[in-house]
């Protein structure tokens, strides 16, 4: 099959679920249903179908969460089927995010118990301990009383050597930060090493996106660590993820080692993202006196906003173009995994009883 005939039956499939995705009521009528349980039940003879009997089983909503998070797995490895050679390597490494996710949880946990003391045995049943891409062993993790056997739930997994280089003294002194963010830059790596062994429009059009991605999460590392937490210069080009314009643009200015550099940093996003140089302007110092934390929290609040807009649409901008590349099946996760956000969302406004209204504000 040429990769034109591959294309075309893939998107057929993915644009008839994009359209469902765009014409369905579902979450407007899971916004109206007056009760948690008359929201969930709207589910019913969709995709979803299989949280409505976890729910019915359970009346757990943690519980539901982990079934909608396995109902995004499946959807990845359903599109996976359909792929070969390096399209297929690069989905799963989009998949290899959501497992990254599922790990973060368990080493939450983990830390939790060991480090704070806390009970957490009703917890851990909310993580998901099958294989998802990588064979991580997820009980070793949480049943662990010290690091040794965290990092030997990782043997042979790409994410062996992010643990070897830890240890529960720098755990217990720093957190499970650095782990974090060294699995997230494991991830842009892996991530922009799939992109470049594409061809021709597939990896045009994936860089095209995921570009923005690390401008997106680089812009919102920067004000928070360098402006809310104060972090040196050395700690946050620790933090900064190492691609995108915009991490081009701090380096080559040399931002990371002057004080004051807000107002070049300003420049360099307006560059790109200009939408964003109002709340960015406004965002000071937590020492300046003519702003408080809480003022700087909404202006945050603001930036994360516009920037997941603009996420959005460089996705839905891909459904108007060429259609014989990959970036239909990129924009069908983007729509899938934003739909799930949604939901997600309304079953725990439900939850707190939100009234109608205020649900709509917040998640549509």
């Amino acid at each position: 099959m040429s990769k034109v005939s591959e294309y075309a039956f893939i998107n057929a499939k993915l644009r008839a679920r994009i359209g469902e995705i765009h014409s369905t009521n579902l979450l407007s009528d899971m916004i109206k249903a007056p009760t948690l349980n008359e929201a969930i039940s709207v589910l019913k003879d969709t995709r979803y179908s299989s949280l409505v009997s976890v729910y019915a089983e359970t009346g757990d909503l943690q519980a539901v969460e982990l079934a909608l998070m396995e109902c995004e797995i499946s959807t990845y490895r359903d599109v996976i089927s359909y792929l070969k050679g390096k399209e297929r390597e690069l989905i799963t490494v989009l998949l290899e995010k959501v497992e990254m996710e599922n790990i973060k949880n368990a080493l939450r946990l983990w830390y939790s118990s060991v480090i704070r003391s806390h009970q957490i045995t009703y917890r851990s049943s909310y993580i998901s301990k099958e294989v998802i891409v990588h064979p991580v062993d997820y009980n070793a993790i949480i049943n662990s009383r010290d690091y040794g056997g965290v990092k030997a739930a990782f043997s042979g997994t790409i994410y062996e050597p992010v643990f070897a280089s830890s240890s529960l003294d720098d755990i217990r002194r720093d957190g499970l930060f650095s782990l974090e963010i060294s699995l997230d830059h494991l991830w842009f790596k892996r991530l922009f090493e799939a992109i470049a062994s594409l061809n021709g429009e597939d990896r045009s059009v994936s860089e095209a996106i995921y570009l923005v991605d690390a401008d997106l999460k680089n812009i919102l590392l920067y004000i928070r660590y360098s402006l809310y937490h104060h972090l040196s210069s050395a700690q946050l080009k620790a933090v900064l993820i190492p691609y995108g314009h915009v991490y081009e643009g701090i380096m080559k200015k040399r931002l990371l080692e002057r004080p004051d550099s807000l107002d070049e940093m300003r420049a360099v996003v307006g560059r790109y993202y200009p939408s964003v140089m109002k709340d960015l302007r406004d965002i000071r110092k937590y020492d300046d006196d003519m702003t408080s934390a809480d003022e700087n929290a909404e202006h945050i609040v603001l930036i994360e906003q516009y920037l997941a807009e603009t996420r959005k649409k460089e996705f839905l901008k891909i459904l108007t173009g060429r259609p014989f590349n990959i970036g239909i099946a990129l924009s069908y996760f983007f729509l899938y995994k934003d739909e799930n956000r949604m939901i997600r969302s309304i079953m725990s406004a439900k939850f707190y009883k939100w009234d109608e209204t205020r649900i709509r504000e917040a998640v549509l």
